[in-house]
């Protein structure tokens, strides 16, 4: 089998870009990849691996360490820490997956994985498993162990500019209590139950979303429907009196 070469890399980057984003057939891409002599299988990897870090999913075929930074650095410089936190959620699902299976230790891609993860300007928004998110429409079933609802990442990231990082009903702030770790970490709450909705619907930010702590968020579902804000907030002002 002929060298992957970095220019071949390069390119698998620009024909995954035009896939993921439905603008280019899968076969079509591996075809021009091919005419680059990039073998089609080696093509095909490429092209499934961006699209998995693209959405946070785990991957099985491995990258080199030189297509593994690539993709990080690019994906980060196109898409930004929401997508690098993306790449870098099934980065990680991949090398435990992979080591598990080779009963090995991947020393140069956990290297790149660790050395992206501690950029000091990295603080990923954390996606929670409550918080599966997709596209600009919310309320495309997706099937995980049981039916989850895709959520939208441009809209959390509205809802919280709009609000911010305090917990809208206990009003904890995580980076004031745990420091540089607790930066920007903070659940979002539909308002609107997605699972009754069962269509896709266009979210508002600021009407439909609102930043609540993972307590309070688990409180909020303790019941079905779910607890209004005003109703919990109530709840803990009586405990507290």
């Amino acid at each position: 089998m002929a060298k992957i070469t970095n220019d071949m890399i390069a390119k698998a980057y620009e024909e995954a870009k035009l896939v993921y984003f439905g603008r280019k057939s899968q076969t079509d891409a591996q075809d021009d990849l091919n005419d680059f002599e990039l073998n089609r299988n080696s093509a095909g990897d490429l092209i499934v691996n961006f699209r998995c870090m693209m959405d946070g999913q785990k991957f099985t075929r491995t990258n080199n360490a030189y297509t593994t930074k690539y993709y990080l650095e690019n994906i980060s410089k196109d898409y930004g820490k929401e997508k690098l936190a993306n790449a870098l959620s099934a980065l990680e699902q991949h090398i435990e997956y992979y080591e598990e299976l080779q009963n090995t230790t991947m020393h140069k891609i956990r290297a790149i994985f660790n050395d992206f993860k501690n950029k000091e300007d990295f603080v990923p928004e954390i996606i929670y498993p409550d918080e599966v998110e997709t596209n600009l429409l919310e309320g495309s079933k997706k099937q995980v162990t049981v039916n989850s609802y895709e959520r939208n990442p441009i809209a959390r990231k509205k809802c919280l500019e709009h609000f911010g990082y305090n917990c809208s009903v206990c009003n904890i702030n995580f980076e004031k209590v745990y420091g540089v770790i607790g930066k920007n970490f903070i659940h979002v709450h539909h308002l609107k139950q997605i699972s009754e909705i069962q269509k896709e619907y266009e979210v508002n930010p600021t009407k439909d979303l609102i930043p609540v702590c993972p307590n309070c968020h688990a409180m909020l579902h303790k019941r079905n429907p779910p607890y209004s804000i005003n109703e919990l907030k109530d709840i803990t002002k009586h405990r507290s009196q």
